[in-house]
């Protein structure tokens, strides 16, 4: 249990800076270059209004979501580990859902896969984060 308690804060840690990341990588590419970054999907920006909102989707909604994964870097990993997984599965799920809506399985191998991961990441450093809490309880005198 020691070691459970010892490696929870550093695999807290790595999962909420690898999703933090990743979201801010999402988040820039979509804010500095919506064109690029919509077109490697498919997607063609026909107005400015498209840019902006583009940039403002798929954009500020990563970043947002990198900068919750950065503050809870020092404390509150718990929470900061339940935003990235609940954004995570969220967008796990949806892409499924669209991947069977829209037969894109192959198009979308390499983006389930990321997200996949992430998530297994986010929720073992969950789990860790329970497990060590609650050994510190158990140890705690009465």
């Amino acid at each position: 249990m020691k070691i459970l308690a010892g490696t929870a804060p550093w695999l807290g840690r790595a999962a909420l800076a690898a999703a933090g990341l990743l979201l801010l990588m999402i988040g820039g590419k979509f804010i500095a270059d919506p064109v690029g970054a919509g077109a490697a999907s498919g997607i063609r920006l026909a107005s400015p209004l498209a840019l902006t909102n583009m940039r403002a989707s798929f954009g500020a909604f990563p970043l947002g979501c990198a900068l919750v994964a950065f503050a809870s870097l020092r404390s509150r990993r718990l929470a900061g580990l339940s935003t990235v997984a609940a954004v995570l599965g969220s967008a796990l799920v949806v892409r499924l859902y669209g991947v069977l809506a829209d037969n894109t399985f192959q198009e979308s191998r390499t983006v389930l896969t990321a997200e996949a991961v992430m998530l297994t990441f986010s929720l073992a450093a969950i789990a860790s984060e329970i497990g060590a809490a609650q050994a510190r309880a158990a140890a705690a005198p009465e």
